[in-house]
C-alpha cells in the first residue's frame, strides 16, 4: 500500500505542496498513527461481484497532503522504505480477516521493492496466499534483478504480482513481458477515453491479447462512467475498479454493482466459457495448497500419465479466442485441456479442445443460418 489517487485533506492557500508534503512525512514518521487506509473493490464483471481489495493509504486530513505528495516527498527524503513498511503494517490485518475468495492488493514502489526492509516487512507474514503484490509505476533501479528477485521470493512465498498502469507506453508493455505478473492494470489514461475513442478500444484489446497468452487478468483502473463499464464488459475484460463500482472506504465495501449485474446479465447471454467448464478429477488437475494450478494431465494410450503445462483462461473468454489459444500451443500440447480459473488464481475446472472446437462450429451454423 503506498501512493494511491484521491487526497485526504489539502494544503493551505498560498504553501508550497513540497514544504507541506515534507512536514506531513515528519510527522508520520515520528507519529505513524496519522497513516490510515482505505479499501476500494475490484469487480469481477463476468459474475458481477467483488473478486477482490485494493489497500490505499490515507494521511490524516489535518495534515493537508494527499498520498501522492507523501509518498513523494519520502522518496526525495530518503525515507521510501520506512513509510512503506508503516503502511503495510496497516494492511496486515486486512489480509487475516479477507472475506472468502477475494484477494488483497497492496500497492510498492519499485525503489521500495527494492530495499529489503520493505521485502523482509512482507515476509514475516507468513503464508501470503490471497496477497497481490502490485508494484506501481515508477522509476526501477537500475539493476532490474533489484526488484525482479524480491518478486519472485513473494511469489514463492504465495503472493500473486500485478503491474500497475500498463499500456501508457511501451517501457509498460515491455516491463509486462519482463515481470510476467498475473495482474495487468491498464494505464487510467487509456481507460478514462474507453468508450468515446475506438483506437483506445483496439489498445485495450491488444494489452488483453498478451495478458492472455501469459495467463495474466487485465484490470480497469478509474472507471467512472457507464460506458467505460459496457465497453469492457463487451471486450471481456474480467476484472474493473472505481468511483462507479464502489469508493475507498473501510474494509469491507460491498461496492456498488447495479450496472455491472445488468451488464453481465446482458454478457452471460453470450458466448463465454462459464457452460463448458467440468470438474476435473484428481488426476486431470494438480493444484497447490491454495487450489491454483499446477499442470494438467491426459491419459498416454499405453496406460500412465502425461503432464502439460497450464494454458489458463478467464471465465468470460470466448470460445473462439480459447480455441485460438489451444491450437497456437506447441502442436504435442495443443488438445490438452484448458484451466478456468478465477481471479485469484483458484482453478474453476476444465475445458476440452474438442468442447471448445463443437462450440465454435455450432455457434458459426447458427449464425450462418440467422
Amino acid at each position: 500500500m503506498s501512493a494511491a489517487p484521491g487526497t485526504a485533506g489539502g494544503p493551505a492557500p498560498g504553501a508550497d505542496p513540497r514544504s507541506t508534503a515534507r512536514r506531513a512525512l515528519a510527522a508520520v514518521l515520528a507519529e505513524p498513527e496519522l497513516l490510515g487506509c482505505a479499501v476500494q473493490p475490484v469487480v469481477g464483471l463476468e459474475s458481477a461481484t467483488v473478486a477482490g481489495y485494493e489497500v490505499l493509504a490515507r494521511p490524516a486530513a489535518h495534515l493537508g497532503v494527499g498520498p501522492a505528495p507523501l509518498f513523494a516527498a519520502a522518496g526525495d527524503e530518503g525515507a521510501l522504505a520506512h513509510l512503506h513498511v508503516l503502511a503495510l503494517r496497516l494492511a496486515r490485518p486486512l489480509l487475516d480477516t479477507l472475506p472468502p475468495d477475494t484477494f488483497l492488493t497492496v500497492n510498492v514502489d519499485p525503489l521500495a521493492l527494492a530495499e529489503p526492509a520493505v521485502v523482509d516487512e512482507l515476509l514475516s507474514w507468513g503464508d501470503l496466499g490471497g496477497l497481490v503484490v502490485e508494484v506501481l509505476e515508477g522509476r526501477w533501479p537500475d539493476d532490474h534483478a533489484r526488484v525482479l528477485a524480491p518478486l519472485d521470493a513473494l511469489r514463492t512465498a504465495g503472493a500473486l504480482v500485478a503491474l500497475d498502469d500498463v499500456g501508457a507506453a511501451w517501457a509498460g508493455l515491455a516491463r509486462v513481458l519482463e515481470v510476467r505478473p498475473s495482474f495487468v492494470k491498464l494505464d487510467g489514461r487509456l481507460v478514462a477515453q474507453l468508450g468515446r475513442d475506438p483506437a483506445v478500444e483496439a489498445a485495450v484489446r491488444a494489452v488483453g491479447d498478451m495478458a492472455a497468452t501469459l495467463d495474466a487478468w487485465v484490470c480497469l483502473e478509474g472507471v467512472e462512467r457507464r460506458e467505460q463499464l459496457a465497453t469492457a464488459v463487451r471486450l471481456g475484460v474480467p476484472l474493473a475498479q472505481g468511483y462507479l463500482l464502489g469508493r475507498p472506504e473501510r474494509a469491507w465495501p460491498a461496492g456498488d454493482l447495479g450496472d455491472a449485474r445488468d451488464l453481465a446479465a446482458a454478457a452471460r447471454r453470450g458466448d463465454g466459457l462459464a457452460d463448458l467448464v467440468r470438474s476435473p478429477s484428481a488426476e486431470e488437475l494438480r493444484t497447490d495448497a491454495r487450489g491454483r494450478p499446477l499442470a494438467v494431465s491426459t491419459a498416454l494410450p499405453g496406460g500412465g500419465r502425461h503432464e502439460h503445462p497450464v494454458t489458463s483462461l478467464s471465465p468470460a473468454t470466448a470460445p473462439h479466442e480459447a480455441l485460438a489459444r489451444a491450437m497456437a500451443r506447441p502442436e504435442h500440447e495443443r488438445f490438452a485441456p484448458l484451466v478456468v480459473t478465477a481471479a485469484d488464481g483458484r482453478a474453476l475446472g476444465l475445458v476440452h479442445v474438442d468442447v471448445l472446437a463443437t462450440a465454435v462450429a455450432t455457434a458459426a451454423h447458427r449464425a450462418a443460418a440467422g
